[in-house]
């Protein structure tokens, strides 16, 4: 697999939640020229919510060379803690796609592989 940017792992995250279930959609939290930022910082790529269980699912993207910030890692964990699933994709050096899913406060990594998540 080669290296993948960070708007083709979003798209495969997307599609990947999509089939298994979520309602998600992209989060559009770019900084605007000329005016203040009024959001919450740290809002992950991707949100939405599991249509069977009804929780709160969000997804950080993060292609290679891209660092998570403090606010980033503090709403992963806070969904976490509050019942939600959060998660965040990360491609690594050897262009292994890396998962880590966040659920009622701990954290387990998972591989990418052929459209699967493996262990």
């Amino acid at each position: 697999m080669a290296y993948q940017s960070a708007s083709e792992l979003t798209k495969m995250m997307l599609e990947y939640l999509k089939d298994n279930g979520n309602e998600v959609w992209r989060n559009n939290n770019l900084a605007v020229r000329g005016r203040a930022f009024i959001g919450r910082k740290g809002v992950p790529d991707i949100i939405g919510y599991s249509k069977k269980y009804g929780y709160f699912v969000c997804c950080e993207i993060k292609a290679i060379g891209d660092r998570l910030s403090s606010d980033q890692m503090m709403f992963l964990e806070e969904l976490s803690m509050a019942g939600g699933c959060a998660m965040l994709c990360q491609q690594v050096r050897d262009e292994t796609i890396k998962i880590t899913i966040f659920k009622d406060g701990d954290n387990e990594d998972w591989v990418f592989v052929n459209g699967e998540l493996k262990k």
